[in-house]
């Protein structure tokens, strides 16, 4: 491959270990992303079927700081997840996106607001706004 892509892979690589579970060496913790789709819309019920897929990864949480937090974009008791770009099976991590559900330690949290971490402008892992 290219070396740029080497340079991504080995940014990526060494995202997902630090984000990956502690068993691993990593910083992290399990995290389930739960991502929706709706389906087509059934006029005979009048509902869309929506499938949720389940995405076993990783992820750190943190804390936003007292002064980050707005009160209208980030409220008091929303949590920032340090999501790791690898699933626990090594696979890509799909983009989280707003109103997909979170389960990280027993909790599940509705996701606010997504920014790519970017390297290089490729996503290397995603940083996550979650709301109880």
């Amino acid at each position: 491959g290219s070396r740029m892509s080497d340079v991504y892979d080995r940014a990526k690589a060494s995202a997902g270990r630090m984000l990956g579970l502690r068993a691993s060496g990593g910083k992290g913790a399990a995290l389930t992303l739960k991502k929706t789709t709706a389906g087509a819309y059934d006029p005979e019920t009048g509902t869309s079927a929506s499938t949720s897929t389940d995405y076993a990864g990783s992820a750190f949480r943190d804390t936003y700081k007292q002064s980050e937090i707005d009160g209208s974009r980030i409220r008091q008791g929303d949590v920032k997840f340090l999501v790791s770009p690898l699933l626990l099976n090594g696979a890509d991590m799909p983009e989280p996106a707003a109103l997909d559900k979170v389960v990280f330690d027993g909790s599940t949290y509705t996701v606010q607001y997504v920014l790519p971490m970017n390297y290089a402008g490729l996503a290397v892992g995603f940083e996550v706004q979650a709301r109880k």
